[in-house]
């Protein structure tokens, strides 16, 4: 897939999304749909946000997906967490595991 091609992919998804934002879920998508995202900028020296493309790469997901989910973690982890937040965080914890060690072929 080329940039072209991903970028037009992404702004499909997104146009489908706002589309479809005031509807319910599908009887069959098990979930809660969520409020607007916010967008931050933040500034990371290159070294780092370079050691954060490689993480990312090596386990095959979005660098911004990555990053996410670690500020989502340690927001969570400063407010605590009910037991249904918890159980889906080592959920999503137990699958970036098994990404990381299908990546390194160590499973």
């Amino acid at each position: 897939m080329t940039t072209d091609d991903a970028r037009a992919a992404v702004e499909a998804a997104q146009a489908e999304s706002e589309a479809s934002r005031g509807q319910p879920l599908p009887e069959e998508v098990h979930g809660e749909r969520r409020g607007r995202s916010v967008v931050q900028s933040v500034r990371l020296p290159a070294a780092e946000f370079a050691e954060i493309e490689q993480i990312a790469a090596q386990a095959n997901v979005p660098v911004g997906a990555l990053i996410r989910g670690w500020v989502l973690s340690g927001l969570a982890a400063e407010r605590g967490t009910s037991l249904r937040d918890a159980i889906e965080h080592l959920a999503e914890e137990a699958q970036r595991l098994r990404r990381m060690a299908a990546v390194k072929d160590v499973a």
